[in-house]
């Protein structure tokens, strides 16, 4: 995948902008807001299952990928940008890949940009007014944003990939509820990863987090051996999504 398959820059446009700022003394930050609007989208795949079962609308797909600033390459893959909670745009999942790796690519814009990660969906932080009944984590981004309408009484946030997890990225949500919702396995590894993150985080910050056991106390074995996360869960189990 080239740059020039998912932005209206070139590279020469982005290497000339990158020059400008380092010249003025700006500390230069890649992706941009404008890198995230050149991309918007409304229409995703992952939404379809739930329309067709009547679970959610067109609408609300609409409203969910306007929150979350989804996007899509030229080749119809979805673009999920991890904003933080100052509203600035620092990296985008794309696949299995990452825009940070696709940039970094260019040798020269090592110089420039530190690569940092936060959790998706974080920037819905930032228009808190009051406690929400909860900000709920999930593993896929796709899943964080169907469950945003599904559930709108909390907050959905997505981890994306446990390897870039540390306690640090959960300091912008000190003073709220936080439940996760890891995805399922046979061998419970991504439940254990989760308790003890959880412990490591409440040394350092103030929240009431915790890692919710409704897939490992209800799923089926065939379940767990296919990694179900919730919203695989809940479409399975549709009586879930709406109750007697």
């Amino acid at each position: 995948m080239k740059i020039e398959d998912l932005f209206q820059y070139t590279f020469k446009a982005l290497r000339k902008k990158i020059e400008s700022e380092v010249r003025k003394g700006i500390d230069f930050v890649l992706p941009s807001m404008p890198m995230v609007d050149a991309c918007r989208a409304d229409d995703f795949d992952f939404f379809q299952p739930f329309i067709d079962a009547g679970d959610l609308t067109v609408d609300q797909m609409h409203h969910a990928a306007g929150r979350y600033y989804l996007g899509k390459t030229k080749s119809g893959q979805p673009i999920f940008w991890m904003i933080d909670d100052m509203f600035t745009p620092l990296d985008a999942h794309i696949g299995n890949g990452w825009i940070s790796n696709l940039l970094k690519q260019r040798e020269h814009l090592l110089d420039y940009w530190r690569v940092q990660h936060c959790l998706f969906g974080l920037h819905l932080t930032s228009s808190i007014t009051h406690h929400p009944s909860s900000i709920c984590i999930v593993e896929s981004e796709a899943s964080a944003v169907v469950l945003s309408e599904l559930f709108p009484e909390s907050i959905w946030m997505a981890y994306t990939t446990t390897g870039h997890l540390t306690p640090e990225l959960f300091a912008p949500l000190e003073g709220q509820k936080v439940i996760i919702y890891p995805r399922t396995d046979p061998t419970q590894s991504t439940f254990l990863f989760f308790c003890d993150l959880v412990n490591q985080t409440l040394r350092h910050y103030d929240l009431d987090l915790r890692v919710d056991t409704t897939l490992e106390d209800h799923t089926t074995e065939d379940q767990k051996e296919r990694e179900v996360d919730l919203v695989d869960f809940l479409f399975e189990n549709s009586a879930i999504i709406h109750p007697e």
